[in-house]
């Protein structure tokens, strides 16, 4: 495969992969990478001996990262989203969180050691320096009150919904506040106020900031 056809997302995959068969302590032959093979030697993520795959120091260390974002985000979104079939979901936040999201969110989830499936979760640098746990502060958009507001973290929607979600200015990044809730939602964002269904302000997840008084 052309370097320029091989993405960070395919690179990161290929190494929670090689990370995971490696945690259960089986094996991985050369031949299972494919295309992916002389890619990831060239990066310095792989060794062959044997016809066997090691990750190197370079490789292990990111792969690493990698598992430790999917299973926080399947306790993000078992835990505080209430979402049980997280799979696809929780494959997407792995390839997104930065690392401060990623602090933040092991703090917010109180350090977790194991994901939903009890396999150990990596410990990151805030596992070491900061021990406390916080108030919960992630919500769905339909969980908010009159007069809240906070700003977009994640939305959890494709095809159409995703569409309309996109159209409508509800994206990461964006602040967003809650005018009405009953008969209809109606929210305030880029000066604006819309109406929107409440199957879509359940897609939708923020940081409060400010709370109703």
């Amino acid at each position: 495969m052309k370097r320029d056809k091989l993405n960070r997302e395919e690179i990161e995959n290929m190494l929670k992969f090689i990370w995971l068969r490696e945690e259960r302590g089986d094996r991985v032959d050369a031949s299972e990478l494919g295309e992916y093979l002389d890619i990831l030697k060239e990066e310095g993520y792989i060794d062959i001996v044997n016809d066997r795959v090691y990750l190197t120091d370079s490789g292990r260390e990111r792969a690493e990262k990698i598992v430790r974002l999917y299973r926080l985000a399947e306790r993000l979104l078992v835990d505080i989203l209430g979402i049980e079939d997280y799979g696809e979901h929780a494959c997407k936040f792995e390839h997104v969180i930065s690392e401060e999201v990623e602090e933040a969110l092991c703090t917010l989830l109180g350090h977790p050691r194991y994901c939903p499936h009890g396999e150990y979760i990596p410990m990151g640098r805030c596992c070491i320096t900061n021990g406390d746990r916080v108030e919960r502060r992630i919500y769905r958009l339909s969980e908010l009150q009159p007069d809240e507001e906070g700003e977009i973290k994640y939305v959890v929607a494709t095809g159409e919904e995703g569409s309309i979600m996109f159209s409508i200015g509800l994206i990461p990044g964006k602040k967003v506040k809650v005018i009405r809730t009953y008969p209809n939602m109606v929210i305030e964002i880029d000066n604006a106020h819309i109406a929107i269904d409440r199957r879509i302000a359940e897609l939708c997840y923020i940081v409060k900031t400010q709370l109703n008084l």
